[in-house]
């Protein structure tokens, strides 16, 4: 609205002339940003929870609560070397994802502490809870993305607001695995 003061004061008054804004939609996408940035805080928050509820310990849950923050941060990194913007769209995809980037990091804890439980030192443990469940881990990663992928390809004009949310659906699944596979043994052992 500076910009509109400036343009009357200066130019446009002499020529007699006056602009109004008729509509803001920046209003409306700050709105629709904070209402998503709150899903996405809502949606962590309850996906660790959950974990607390089930999991019953406080170490795992923090241990797995960390491929939530690290898998969004990278899917910001990752649409941006993409050549993406992150919009309304994108940050929808991500809250979307939420639930999914724990998966992983649980069925690869659970087998780490499964082997911890059988009497193996925790770096043991780790690496052996981890080899034995990455290629499953993989799979099911890539069944998500292959239900997504497709989404990246089409032509039609739907396909322009729905690439936003597949593209950030498969970058915060794929970083999913990587945190599974890679940051979630480190801190167990």
């Amino acid at each position: 609205h500076v910009a509109v003061k400036e343009l009357n004061a200066g130019v446009l008054e002499p020529a007699g002339l006056e602009l109004i804004v008729a509509y803001d939609t920046s209003i409306y996408i700050r709105d629709a940003l904070g209402l998503v940035q709150n899903n996405l805080a809502v949606g962590g928050l309850l996906a660790v929870l959950v974990l607390l509820l089930f999991v019953r310990a406080v170490a795992p849950t923090i241990i797995i609560s960390v491929a939530i923050p690290v898998s969004a941060v990278g899917t910001f990194l990752a649409m941006f070397l993409l050549g993406r913007n992150i919009n309304v769209v994108s940050l929808a995809g991500l809250s979307f994802a939420i639930g999914m980037l724990v998966d992983n990091s649980i069925v690869v804890l659970e087998n780490i502490f499964r082997h911890a439980q059988e009497g193996e030192d925790e770096v043991t443990a780790s690496s052996r809870g981890t080899t034995e469940v990455w290629g499953a881990v993989l799979a099911s990663t890539l069944t998500t993305v292959a239900v997504f992928l497709p989404l990246l390809f089409m032509q039609a004009e739907i396909a322009q607001l729905l690439r936003d949310i597949a593209l950030a659906i498969c970058c915060a699944v794929i970083l999913s695995f990587g945190v599974s596979v890679l940051v979630i043994p480190c801190l167990a052992a």
